[in-house]
């Protein structure tokens, strides 16, 4: 019996075995913040203070798109936990995203809602906005999804009941 017992608080739930760690590189972040900048010059240029107030709206509006699919999306797929997501504005992680761990395929099943459902949310503005509105919160959106559709398609061959935990400078991939 004492064996028994000793084997089982050997034993934890909350064991987790990291499988891989992927760095985010500054050459990575640097692109990325190019890309904003070429976005906005984009926008400024080619529209001048609508561009400005399309940047703005464009950002906004995105992010709010995307808190509200993600919401709605965790109410019908998983029991929603307020603290396990949270706003970030760190780059690359911008927008709403898990502060804590997740599983991998509630996070793949997320974002592939996130990604399809916010270009119908901005096609569906399509009557009320003007071409800089449009082209900027199309740009915003596919910006803000870049970083981790890109670490999705490096996890894809990878199981779907591992855990990630997403950090400003890594992100680390478990399995139970």
């Amino acid at each position: 019996m004492r064996g028994t017992l000793a084997e089982q608080e050997k034993a934890t739930i909350y064991q987790y075995q990291l499988i891989r760690k992927i760095m985010i590189r500054s050459e990575l972040m640097w692109s990325y913040l190019s890309i904003a900048f070429i976005i906005s010059i984009f926008q400024l240029v080619l529209y001048q203070k609508d561009g400005a107030l399309a940047i703005v709206l464009g950002i906004v509006a995105t992010l709010l798109i995307q808190f509200i699919i993600i919401r709605l999306t965790l109410v019908r797929v998983d029991e929603p936990d307020n603290r396990r997501w949270g706003w970030r504005i760190l780059l690359p992680w911008v927008g709403y995203i898990p502060i804590a761990h997740i599983e991998l395929a509630l996070f793949r099943r997320l974002h592939r809602h996130m990604l399809w459902l916010g270009l119908c949310a901005i096609g569906v503005a399509y009557p009320w906005a003007n071409e800089a509105q449009m082209i900027s919160m199309i740009c915003w959106h596919l910006w803000m999804l870049a970083p981790r559709m890109i670490l999705l398609h490096s996890l894809r061959k990878s199981r779907r009941d591992g855990v990630l935990r997403i950090q400003a400078t890594d992100v680390s991939y478990y399995h139970r």
